[in-house]
């Protein structure tokens, strides 16, 4: 009996030894298996992705409570201190479409690394800066950084986020520049007006230390994010709407956004406000753009993109004239809210609309194509805004740039018109 037994374990184990060598010699069979695999450096390249974008936001807003003080001790009019500030946009509108179409070539890491070894090297500028011409030098500088670091951080994560909740996960970029936009302001409030400057400028540059260490050397090779199969021509035509419709979106809110943030801390300081109290409004403001912003993306998801966008154009034409109306009355803070949920309904559901439609390979380009349309708006929007201030009133100011707005409202649908794979 049990030599019977063991003659027919012999070969039960035979068969379970080879059985395991043949699966331990198979390579992993199914995309769950590989997704389990890289969901740990997905995590990490796409909170790299955030972190970048939130240092950029930084230095992009710590500059707004000096602005009071630059132009008193510059004498510089809201012309000269609109293109103080907007001198980031308009050279970044020359390089993100450059840059965009070498991060599809070479791929991410080198211009996010040298990205913020520029916006490091311009806080450290800022910090030493003693005349006009100094400071647009490194206003400049932070615009190249910018440029890298959008032209390819965007791309990255759109390649990371899911199908399912790229709404969501991409209006995590939006928050990290919200949470930007609050810490800006707030660290532009502390010490002397240059001190700010100084503190920041070590953030980039550890960032720019992961970025090289953490992303591989070369682009990835290029996989649709299309979930559906779309024929070529209907892609092309698709994807053509989907970019211009973007790209005019981002284009008309980041304008009045960009000539809110000029406008406002000239007359808050016309008002006896102090830095102070000029950053903590601001970061105020940012605040409110980070928790109204994941709630866009979730609706944007479940309702599709255009009827968010819809709406915050709409409100947000009619609240910015508002807003300076009531700069000294109680209704500032309620109309302060409503706009920047305005702006963000409008701009939070343009990343995941670029896309729902690209694929690696051309997303570098598309995203320049959106980041152009970014720097137009914060170029034209402070530039035009100081300027009709200047020979008119800022509540006139606020009205002209707020015309875009509403111009864009039907111009969505019909953009949009014809039905897609994926629900706009």
């Amino acid at each position: 009996m049990k030599q019977s037994d063991s003659s027919q374990t012999r070969p039960a184990l035979s068969a379970l030894s080879q059985a395991g060598v043949a699966l331990s010699a198979s390579p992993p069979a199914t995309a769950s298996t590989r997704a389990a695999r890289a969901v740990r450096p997905r995590g990490l390249l796409l909170g790299l992705a955030v972190a970048i974008i939130f240092t950029d936001a930084v230095g992009y807003t710590v500059i707004i409570p000096a602005l009071p003080s630059f132009a008193a001790e510059l004498s510089l009019g809201e012309t000269r201190t609109g293109t103080l500030y907007a001198s980031y946009g308009l050279i970044s509108l020359l390089l993100y479409l450059p840059f965009g179409l070498l991060v599809d070539r070479w791929g991410e890491r080198r211009w996010l690394t040298v990205g913020m070894l520029a916006l490091g090297v311009a806080s450290l500028g800022f910090w030493q800066a003693s005349g006009f011409w100094t400071l647009l030098g490194c206003r400049v500088t932070q615009g190249i950084a910018a440029s890298a670091t959008w032209a390819a951080a965007l791309p990255l994560a759109a390649r990371l986020a899911t199908t399912e909740r790229r709404g969501v996960e991409m209006s995590v970029l939006m928050m990290a520049f919200s949470i930007g936009v609050v810490a800006g302001p707030a660290l532009g409030s502390l010490g002397q007006v240059r001190d700010p400057f100084l503190y920041f400028a070590g953030v980039p540059f550890g960032l720019a230390v992961c970025a090289f260490a953490l992303l591989p050397r070369h682009a990835p090779s290029s996989t649709h994010v299309v979930a559906n199969s779309v024929a070529p021509s209907f892609f092309r035509d698709g994807l053509r709407r989907e970019l211009v419709c973007a790209c005019l979106v981002i284009l008309v809110t980041c304008a009045t956004l960009g000539a809110i943030e000029i406008l406002l801390p000239l007359q808050f300081s016309r008002l006896d406000w102090t830095r102070q109290h000029i950053g903590l409004f601001f970061s105020g403001w940012g605040l409110a753009m980070l928790i109204i912003q994941p709630f866009i993306g979730w609706w944007s998801d479940r309702r599709g993109r255009r009827e968010p966008i819809q709406f915050g154009l709409l409100a947000a034409a009619v609240l910015t004239p508002s807003l300076f109306s009531a700069l000294d009355s109680i209704w500032l803070f309620p109309l302060a809210l409503g706009t920047i949920f305005a702006l963000s309904a409008a701009l939070v559901p343009t990343l995941p609309l670029m896309a729902d439609y690209l694929t690696d390979g051309q997303s570098g380009r598309a995203f320049g194509f959106y980041n152009m349309a970014f720097s137009l708006g914060i170029v034209l929007g402070p530039w035009s805004g100081g300027y009709i201030t200047e020979h008119l009133n800022v509540f006139w100011a606020a009205i002209l740039v707020s015309l875009p707005l509403l111009v864009m409202v039907p111009l969505v649908p019909y953009l949009l018109r014809h039905p897609h794979p994926r629900k706009v």
